[in-house]
């Protein structure tokens, strides 16, 4: 099956060359019904909370009304921009005003096999978004067809203990409400803290070639040189973990086994990710100036608290999250 995904050509090249597009979505009554939908939802907001995403919650009635209500209304844009696709569900994400709210340095799951087909992270921002209020910013040219990686909670990144490398390369993407950034699930991103004094409300919505199955990998790290395992996973399995933080870094309770798979991601050295990221980013399209004078020596030794490092996810910041990220490392087993 063909990776392409966009109707249009020229979003097809463009999305191969720099792993992400931006573009009109939503009208703007869907916005507003969005944001209504979104204060529905979330009657009680944690004023002191930092970034949060909806699959987070263990409230599985809440996760299927978000995604429900999120992909009926941008299904009308789905059919405008792609081609045999498939969505897979839909979550809030929010950052409160909090300088705490910094959506670590990371890739997204692999979730289909990427070798033959592909998968889309839709962002789409329901307030304008600017250098104050917590940006999307992706490091362009670091998606699946010009790096190749497996990517879980249990596994650790190419750029384990460098995120400030890929911090300094990544271009931030600020647009107005209703935009949607279209990224590869591979690519590497973050977003920094909410400093403005609003709320700042997004949406993620997942698209995948059609028919294709949805998977999940694991590693034991409690067994000794233990395999990479592969499981065939249901379609909303992203909204259905009960205890998202402990769920996530164990062996999945609902997938059915695939088997193992013979791969191992090499962990470049400081001086071999600022040459990668450079080469790429420049491939891309895009100048590393934010690399230029970055220092080519061992960054400091990984703590409990780098998301990137030890698994595969990126650390919600809040206040909380060095007692919740010891935990999910302790668990991981790395």
């Amino acid at each position: 099956m063909s990776k392409v995904i966009f109707k249009d050509e020229a979003q097809q090249a463009l999305f191969d060359k720099q792993g992400f597009v931006v573009a009109p979505f939503l009208e703007e009554h869907e916005v507003a019904a969005l944001n209504a939908l979104f204060d529905s939802l979330h009657p009680n907001l944690q004023q002191n909370a930092g970034f949060v995403s909806g699959s987070y919650s263990p409230d599985a009635a809440y996760k299927q009304k978000a995604s429900e209500e999120i992909v009926k209304i941008f299904s009308k844009h789905y059919e405008r921009l792609f081609v045999n696709y498939q969505p897979f569900g839909a979550a809030f994400l929010y950052k409160m005003p909090n300088p705490n709210s910094q959506l670590g340095i990371h890739q997204d799951w692999t979730i289909v096999d990427e070798e033959q087909y592909i998968a889309l992270n839709c962002w789409v921002p329901l307030t304008d978004v600017d250098a104050t209020n917590g940006a999307l910013a992706m490091v362009p040219g670091t998606h699946y067809d010009k790096i190749k990686s497996i990517r879980c909670p249990t596994l650790p990144f190419f750029f384990a203990n460098n995120d400030d490398v890929m911090e300094k390369a990544a271009v931030p993407v600020y647009v107005k409400a209703g935009y949607v950034v279209v990224l590869d699930q591979s690519i590497v991103h973050y977003s920094p803290p909410n400093r403005s004094n609003k709320i700042r409300k997004a949406i993620t919505a997942g698209v995948k070639s059609k028919g294709v199955d949805m998977t999940f990998h694991y590693r034991d790290h409690a067994v000794e040189n233990a395999p990479i395992e592969r499981f065939r996973m249901p379609e909303n399995f992203l909204i259905s973990f009960d205890n998202f933080l402990q769920d996530i870094v164990q062996r999945p309770k609902y997938g059915v086994p695939l088997g193992t798979v013979d791969f191992e991601q090499k962990i470049l050295e400081r001086n071999e990710v600022i040459a990668l990221t450079k080469r790429l980013t420049r491939e891309a399209g895009f100048e590393s100036s934010g690399l230029d004078n970055i220092a080519e020596v061992a960054a400091p030794a990984a703590t409990a608290d780098s998301g990137s490092v030890y698994a595969n996810t990126a650390a919600p910041k809040t206040e909380e999250a060095p007692s919740l990220w010891k935990r999910l490392r302790k668990l991981a087993g790395v």
